[in-house]
Parts: structure tokens; C-alpha cells; sequence
């Protein structure tokens, strides 16, 4: 995902054990920006950003192993832009974002890597921010 413009669904891929440039190997459910991003041991995780028709909550999935699609794999709490996303080795989290109705939000939420599900709402953050830095465990 992000902005071409204009937005784009494009999954790429490229290889860490080399210098190389990467390769179009699938699509999310649905072109927008911009997007958290999330990963398990085994799949990336786009969550939330700006398509059509508006913001969205979508949680999306797609495999490491093979070139695939994305598949829509649960929603956030609530819809959101310029989300920080952070993973844990059994959890996806999306923290912060801009919502049109709220401004900065200080939403903490998680969704299990184990199964597909919606994210559910865990903590705040001292303060609404957006356009933050995601970590990883």
C-alpha cells in the first residue's frame, strides 16, 4: 500500500540476505494510505489508511512463504490513518492514528497472530498522536 499516486494495493517483496530490488508479488483487499504495518513470524499485516470509499479499519494478511493476495483478516476498533504498528511474537498492535471525526486518537488495540480476528482495545497512550514509529519485538 501507500501513495503512487494514485493510492496503491501493491504488495512488494525483496530478500534480506542480498542486495535486490523487489518484486510485485501480490495485492491488498484494498488500495489506501498509509497504512500500519504489523508481522508475525510467518505473515505481514496491513492495518487501516485512507482508500476508497474513506478511511478504513481493515485488518489485512499475507503469507511470507509464497506470492498471494492479501486476505481480509479482521478490523480495528475503529477507522484510522497514520497508524504506529507494532508486533510482538504472538501479537499485532496498532497504536495512535488520526480518525476525521476525533483528530489524533490515543487508541492502544491488539489482534492475535494465532487466529484471524478484530483487534480489541487494550490501553492509551499518554497522548493522541499520529505519524508515529512502530517497533518490534
Amino acid at each position: 500500500g501507500g501513495t503512487v499516486p494514485p493510492n496503491s494495493n501493491i504488495i512488494d517483496k525483496f530478500p534480506f540476505a542480498s542486495d535486490a530490488n523487489a518484486t510485485d508479488v501480490g495485492d491488498l483487499t484494498l488500495a489506501r494510505n498509509p497504512v500500519a504495518g504489523q508481522s508475525s513470524t510467518v505473515s505481514g499485516y496491513s492495518s487501516g489508511g485512507t482508500g476508497t470509499p474513506g478511511t478504513t479499519n481493515i485488518i489485512d494478511k499475507f503469507p511470507f512463504s509464497s506470492d498471494a493476495n492479501a486476505t481480509d483478516v479482521g478490523d480495528l476498533t475503529a477507522a484510522r490513518v497514520s497508524i504506529a504498528g507494532q508486533s510482538s511474537t504472538v501479537s499485532g498492535y496498532s497504536s495512535g492514528g488520526f480518525s476525521s471525526g476525533n483528530g489524533n486518537e490515543n487508541i492502544i488495540e491488539k489482534f492475535p497472530f494465532s487466529s484471524d480476528a478484530n483487534a480489541t482495545d487494550v490501553g492509551d497512550l499518554i497522548a493522541g498522536t499520529s505519524d508515529a514509529a512502530g517497533q518490534q519485538v
